[in-house]
């Protein structure tokens, strides 16, 4: 009967672990740190913008960037749904700048015109700051 007990607990244990990691992606939005810039993300109601990297490395949390103070690149992924023939598309998309403000709130915005997609870069003030100047789509 032990070994019974030890195996279930062996299960568990990892379990409960990838729960607690998921659940860490769909709690509340962390507090925007004073030392660091905050993006946040806006997109169109069809589509989904998802924070990916920051100067190449890998985010924990897909829902903001959080940047030090000067020039970065931002990486995002845009999940578009289908229209019922289709099964919609993934894209990858990256934008550059230069004057990144500890404090400062910027907003990424995805837009489309039919099939062409942009992410664009605004400050508080929602003055355009940088844009995508390619953006690689892939039927998904």
């Amino acid at each position: 009967m032990g070994g019974k007990m030890r195996t279930k607990w062996g299960l568990v244990i990892p379990l409960l672990g990838v729960l607690g990691a998921l659940a860490g992606c769909a709690g509340p939005m962390p507090k925007a740190s004073p030392d660091e810039a905050w993006v946040s993300l806006r997109e169109e109601p069809t589509t989904t913008l998802m924070a990916e990297t920051l100067d190449g490395k890998r985010l924990s949390d897909g829902r903001f960037f959080e940047v030090p103070a000067g020039k970065h690149k931002l990486g995002a992924t845009l999940f578009v749904e289908g229209d019922g023939d289709s099964n919609g598309e993934i894209c990858n998309a990256a934008v550059t700048y230069n004057k990144f403000k500890a404090g400062g709130h910027y907003t990424l915005v995805e837009s489309s015109l039919g099939q062409t997609y942009t992410i664009t870069l605004y400050n508080l003030a929602n003055k355009q700051l940088a844009q995508t100047s390619d953006t690689s789509c892939m039927t998904g």
